[in-house]
């Protein structure tokens, strides 16, 4: 992805038939290749790492908080206020710094790939289910499951009207609620609609615990509805717009929780159909996003050209033209509109999306199949979370050897007593243990 990030910048500007047909390539080899494989897999990092549902919901809030959140502050903050001014329309600047985004990339992509594991298909595989199975089984059993359809019909909204709001927010803050490139509109309106996202997601998390995720999200969905009315109303008054921004990502928290659902609904095909659908699934998703892209674009871009939208054009010193007001109100429509509809359609989507009700039952049932399966074969079974809990002893039994080994060098070293250290060393542990256990006893209490 590094090498395929740099090569969409590395288009020559002299040539136009050359620079339409480098474009076009160097896009479709990002796009078609390297991200597809990369979204593919990064998407299967939920579902598959492990079957507990506590576990997996806290994985998809993270994982989707470091997606969404993190890169929408460096785009929305760090870029409009730091990098734009800097950069301005050199080539050779906005060269240099993609060159650096990407380097910084890699190491983390490696990391992701060396630190995570596949926990449910090592189950699997232990529990003898490597059987393969054909492209249009697969199909077929997953269109035929009206809780995948509908995960899918979910991620095309959710899709389409990021996509819508990402492409249109510069826009709308240049030619409706500000001017053009005044570097504080987006600024300001990017700092307070992201601002829930950070602390908010502390807060999320018990409400997923105590209600579930479907709730969770079909009240979210609905409160970021109605943020969008109080935007699209007071679409030219910055307080308004805050305001309505702010209520707005309170309700778009929840949505860090939907890959755990995508989970939840291979488990049940997998409870259903007798086989997992993850790799098309994810392929599907990819394709999903992929296509967004492009879908969310060619609205937006159509919609600019058919309401006679015009270039930025310096009138005066620090003075540029303005927007009519056809072309005005489609880029509020696209930034507000979109994303309320959206919203609203989401929400009903949730209201019958019921498979998280049914997980109980469905876990119960498989981890009895595989562990029969096991048993046939003369094996024992060992579910994802116990081969996890055997795996940390392990890791914290080398852990301990290696502490040991080093305080030793250490006494030896420094001629200190072995024996006087540990026991300073066990006496400070069994002090932490102790607060530790008082504190989850006064909280069991409550």
């Amino acid at each position: 992805m590094t090498v395929t990030t740099i090569l969409l910048f590395l288009v020559p500007r002299e040539h136009s038939l050359l620079q339409f047909v480098l474009v076009a390539l160097t896009y479709n080899i990002f796009f078609s290749f390297a991200y597809t494989i990369y979204n593919m897999s990064h998407t299967l990092m939920v579902p598959l790492s492990t079957s507990n549902v506590k576990q997996r919901d806290a994985l998809s809030l993270f994982t989707n908080m470091g997606v969404n959140m993190l890169p929408g502050v460096v785009v929305s903050l760090v870029f409009p206020a730091v990098l734009m001014p800097v950069l301005g329309y050199s080539y050779e600047k906005w060269l240099i710094a993609m060159i650096i985004i990407a380097a910084i990339a890699l190491p983390f992509t490696v990391l992701e790939y060396f630190f995570t594991k596949e926990r449910v298909t090592e189950a699997a595989v232990s529990a003898g289910e490597t059987q393969t199975v054909a492209l249009k089984e697969q199909l077929s059993a997953c269109f035929g499951d009206k809780y995948w359809v509908l995960m899918i019909l979910f991620m095309l909204a959710f899709q389409i009207m990021s996509n819508m709001m990402t492409i249109s927010l510069p826009y709308f803050c240049n030619w409706v609620l500000g001017t053009y490139n005044d570097g504080t509109t987006q600024t300001i309106l990017s700092a307070v609609g992201k601002a829930p996202l950070g602390f908010g997601v502390f807060l999320l998390w018990p409400l997923v615990k105590k209600f579930g995720k479907r709730k969770v999200m079909i009240t979210g969905f609905l409160i970021a509805a109605a943020a969008e009315v109080i935007c699209w109303i007071g679409a030219r008054s910055m307080p308004l717009m805050l305001a309505g921004s702010f209520i707005y990502a309170i309700g778009w928290l929840p949505s860090y929780v939907y890959s755990a659902l995508m989970a939840d609904t291979l488990d049940y095909i997998e409870y259903e159909k007798g086989m997992r659908a993850d790799g098309l699934t994810a392929s599907i998703f990819t394709i999903i996003n992929t296509v967004s892209v492009g879908i969310g674009q060619g609205i937006f871009n159509l919609g600019l050209t058919t309401t006679g939208y015009e270039a930025p054009r310096l009138i005066s010193e620090g003075v540029y033209n303005v927007q009519n007001a056809s072309t005005q109100g489609f880029i509020t429509f696209a930034y507000v509109g979109i994303p309320l509809i959206g919203l609203v359609a989401m929400a009903v989507i949730m209201i019958f999306l019921k498979v998280e009700d049914l997980l109980p039952v469905v876990h119960e049932e498989l981890t009895a199949r595989r562990k029969a399966e096991c048993e046939s074969r003369g094996e024992v079974y060992l579910s994802p979370e116990e081969k996890a809990e055997l795996e940390q002893a392990e890791q914290d039994r080398i852990a301990e050897e290696k502490r040991i080994e080093e305080l030793k060098a250490k006494c030896e070293k420094n001629g200190l007593s072995f024996e006087e250290e540990e026991a300073k060393y066990q006496a400070k542990l069994a002090e932490k243990k102790a607060k530790a256990e008082a504190k989850a006893a006064k909280k069991n209490k409550k």
